[in-house]
């Protein structure tokens, strides 16, 4: 009887809801509305599903008999001795059929004439999602698939106008997909990119910001060879930056942010530094990994193969050290970043994180160049041990492009 009471009340409340979402729907609300209002009606409907399941008494010797684990070996059927010492016969277990799966149904297409893009509405937790999703967040798989994961309108953007191929956007605002919907046409229309409405629940399940912006898309990583070829209109000077113990993502993403400024040649992420391509190294960069050539996880004895040959006889190693009288530097060669002298043609700037510093590999590196590598310094007030990474970065490289160009800043 009191179960009879409790399925009246939430029957009554879910019709309540309905309604009032249903005259909310049939009212002339804009589009945009209506789908926040679908998924409203999608939360609903699964937040009450399961409470009109009557619960029913389960037998816990016929479920422990059905389920018996299979590890415990089992003597045959005509071997099983009974009390008394005699072998009787017992019959064979039923086998269990396993249920088939059924096949969902494929989600409606929705054709937006407004937008003029075409999109697929998915329901609450999707596998859909999922499935990609998952598939990017994983390091190693995003390494394999060659992909990256971007949030936000942004940083959405400026990949687009970098020309990176968009395998798929996720959005659940829809004015946010409006500001973007030139360029997302014109993605849609060249490569064939997918696009899916979700409900807010979904991305900020999968969004890695506190406040999920809206938008979340899957890129193909750009290229090197494509981003040179972007750079040819603006030359980049002969600087190559080595990334050394750096382990904060904002920290490498802000770095590869000030190198795409001046423009470098490009950025070489030696073995054991953070991902650049996960989320918080991309929304560090700004956009700077889609405009500057990224070597990733490279150890110390492939980076020479990443500098060119034609200039290797004429290379120049800086490493920026905030310690000149420290053990291990070369003597005689620690200069102040205001008094560079003479560059290379080409120049490597070799820079340490903030925690572990300049490793002994980047100093055995820098005597393979003999008198052409030097330790560079930057002189602080008493009682201020080092800079932040990026900005005695920042000093170090203006500098070296004032030598390099010869002007006066």
């Amino acid at each position: 009887m009191f179960y009879n009471v409790i399925k009246r009340t939430v029957q009554a409340s879910i019709k309540n809801v309905n309604n009032y979402y249903l005259v909310r729907l049939s009212s002339g609300s804009s589009s945009g509305h209506n789908d926040e209002i679908k998924d409203a009606l999608d939360i609903e409907a699964n937040l009450f599903e399961n409470s009109l399941l009557q619960h029913q008494p389960v037998n816990t010797r016929e479920a422990l008999r059905k389920h018996k684990p299979t590890f415990i070996k089992q003597r045959p059927a005509s071997q099983k001795k009974s009390v008394t010492g005699s072998t009787t016969a017992t019959p064979a277990l039923p086998r269990t059929v396993p249920t088939p799966t059924v096949k969902r149904a494929p989600a409606p297409l929705i054709k937006d004439s407004e937008l003029n893009l075409e999109f697929t509405r998915l329901t609450l937790q999707d596998p859909l999602m999922s499935t990609l999703l998952t598939e990017v967040r994983s390091r190693k798989r995003r390494d394999n698939n060659k992909q990256i994961i971007i949030e936000g309108r942004r940083l959405i953007e400026e990949a687009l106008q970098c020309r990176l191929k968009m395998h798929s956007l996720f959005f659940s605002q829809r004015d946010q997909l409006a500001l973007l919907r030139e360029l997302v046409a014109q993605a849609q229309q060249e490569d064939n990119t997918k696009i899916y409405k979700v409900p807010q629940h979904d991305l900020k399940t999968w969004s890695s910001l506190v406040t999920p912006p809206g938008l979340m898309a899957l890129f193909e990583r750009p290229s090197s060879h494509g981003i040179q070829q972007q750079q040819l209109g603006s030359e980049p000077l002969p600087i190559t930056v080595v990334c050394d113990n750096i382990r904060e993502p904002n920290n490498l993403g802000s770095i590869i942010r000030t190198c795409a400024a001046l423009p470098c040649s490009q950025v070489v992420v030696t073995h054991g530094c953070c991902d650049p391509w996960e989320s918080k190294a991309l929304r560090g960069g700004c956009g700077g990994q889609f405009r500057l050539p990224i070597r990733d996880d490279v150890t110390w004895e492939q980076l020479p193969l990443h500098i060119p040959p034609e200039v290797a006889d004429d290379c120049h190693v800086f490493i920026a050290e905030n310690n000149p009288k420290k053990p291990g530097n070369l003597a005689g060669n620690t200069v102040d970043y205001a008094e560079l002298g003479q560059t290379g043609v080409h120049n490597i700037l070799i820079i340490g994180g903030e925690s572990h510093g300049v490793s002994e590999d980047a100093y055995k590196f820098m005597q393979l160049v003999g008198s052409r590598g030097k330790c560079v310094y930057i002189p602080l007030a008493a009682g201020i041990d080092s800079l932040n990474v990026v900005s005695a970065l920042t000093l170090i490289l203006f500098e070296l492009r004032k030598k390099l160009t010869n002007k006066t800043y």
